[in-house]
């Protein structure tokens, strides 16, 4: 290549740097930059802390009623799993990285109780917590969304109309300096002064992390927090974007504020939370306590069909022989009795596990478009995107709700087969209107059942489930950018 090929580009180079270096020169000297710094670097670490010390509390609740119901279970008895006092918990462990955002963590139940009736969701983290913290923590991603996206939004609301009216922008055009280089030069220049104070923050969030012993190192969770400061500054990058794409757009700076304030409120505010509303009202979905209360009617009137089925075969196999022949196990009656008896158990059991998959079943599909019709709305904003990717990344997202779902639905299934199978309960009512209630139990080692587990999805789980969201990021990315290379083209800088 020649040097008169070459010397294009070293110059627009060149341009692109002063270009920067006066961006941030000017953002570092201005009143923004102190008060924007001051403001990242005293909340976002403060933010983690209190994470931090949140997260170490639940910790040590989890671990002490783990050991606790583990103390419990050591003492039972078949004879307290037969007379149906007692129910067997899961928890789930508290996700590390909540740290940076709570998520589902608080609303989650922490626990689930195991019956032979079904499970049942025990108290949600959020039962000692005051309204006002329940309706928004001030977490790293609260912060970011919230305070830093308006920050970036204002940083580049006068970056091009602005300049327009003090003059500038018309004199460094005038010297023929292409209209490309001084955007990016203009993009690269400002988002430094906003992505330099926030790696500040960003580190001394881990460095306390690390000094209130923080498993930051383990379990691959260095890995996902490299991730989340990647998205997380790509994140900021798309709102800066989009104020210069305003300000190219605008006239006036006063414009471009009131312009980027009504946008700003859209996104934050406006489409997270009417999506949730539409998709309701768009498809409206029963709750689980209704189909709670169905599934227990539907169980309630199997128990007492099965019932009253087995009173009335009692009655014409055994109902007139003596007590003594009633007890003799040999008998061609009680084997003819156990016989049938086994048949309607068997029935009944099956119209009930196939009745009541069939309404988990409808109720997971209805729920599963409802909250993907939510996804799709909300992610016309590209803080919804970014709040669901981070929580997910987090684990305490959607995609943890899901596994931790799936986890209770397969410990119930295990300890079906494993207890509740092996002891069962006749109750007889009989025609005449008495009832009886009998005992059946096989042996059961309770050292040898199965231990509740949720299986943690891995970052490619997190990937694959939330390609809506890397998509609608990838796109507020792209399509500023492209709105304002357009716009700054054909701008009037007279």
């Amino acid at each position: 290549m020649s040097r008169r090929d070459v010397s294009p580009f070293k110059k627009r180079d060149a341009m692109w740097k002063t270009i920067v270096k006066k961006e941030l020169l000017e953002n570092i000297l201005s009143y923004r930059f102190p008060l924007f710094g001051l403001i990242v670097v005293a909340l976002i670490p403060l933010g983690i802390y209190v994470g931090q010390l949140d997260y170490a509390k639940r910790v040590r609740d989890y671990e002490e009623q783990v050991r606790l119901t583990n103390e419990a279970a050591a003492s039972l008895k078949m004879q307290d799993v037969m007379a149906g006092t007692v129910a067997f918990k899961g928890f789930r462990r508290p996700a590390p990285l909540s740290v940076f955002t709570q998520g589902f963590e608080s609303t989650l139940p922490q626990y689930y109780e195991f019956t032979q009736e079904g499970s049942k969701p025990g108290e949600s983290g959020s039962e000692d917590e005051s309204i006002l913290s329940v309706q928004g923590k001030v977490d790293f991603v609260f912060l970011v969304q919230m305070v830093i996206s308006l920050i970036a939004l204002l940083f580049a609301s006068d970056m091009v109309s602005g300049e327009k009216e003090s003059g500038t922008l018309r004199a460094m055009l005038a010297n023929k300096l292409p209209r490309d280089t001084l955007l990016a030069g203009k993009i690269g220049g400002g988002y430094l002064a906003l992505w330099i104070p926030f790696l500040l923050a960003f580190l001394l969030g881990a460095v306390v992390l690390i000094l209130a012993a923080f498993p930051l190192f383990g379990g691959g969770l260095a890995t996902r927090v490299l991730i989340i400061f990647l998205a997380t500054s790509l994140f900021i990058l798309t709102y800066f974007t989009i104020g210069i794409a305003v300000s190219a757009s605008a006239a006036k700076a006063r414009t471009s504020v009131v312009a980027i304030l009504i946008i700003w409120v859209a996104f934050q505010l406006i489409i997270p939370k009417l999506s949730d509303m539409a998709a309701r009202l768009i498809y409206p979905v029963r709750t689980g306590t209704q189909v709670n209360l169905e599934k227990s009617l539907l169980a309630g009137s199997i128990k007492i069909e099965t019932a009253k089925e087995l009173g009335r075969q009692w009655d014409l196999i055994l109902g007139s022989l003596p007590p003594e022949a009633r007890d003799n196990a040999e008998s061609p009656e009680n084997k003819r009795w156990q016989a049938v008896k086994s048949e309607i158990e068997q029935g009944a059991n099956e119209r009930k596990a196939q009745q009541l998959g069939a309404i988990d079943e409808t109720y997971r599909q209805q729920k599963r478009r409802q909250q993907s019709l939510t996804v799709n709305l909300s992610l016309l904003s590209p803080s919804a995107a970014f709040a669901r990717l981070v929580a997910d990344i987090c684990g305490t997202g959607e995609l943890e709700r899901t596994k931790y779902a799936e986890a209770v639905t397969a410990h119930q299934r295990a300890l079906e087969g494993a207890l509740f199978s092996k002891v069962k309960r006749t109750l007889m009512i009989h025609p005449g209107g008495g009832t009886s209630l009998g005992f059946t139990a096989e042996p059961v080692d309770f050292k040898t059942l199965p231990q509740f587990r949720i299986t943690p999805a891995s970052l490619g789980d997190v990937f694959r489930a939330g390609w809506k969201s890397l998509l609608s990021l990838a796109f507020w990315l792209i399509a500023p950018f492209a709105a304002a290379y357009t716009r700054f083209l054909k701008y009037d800088v007279r």
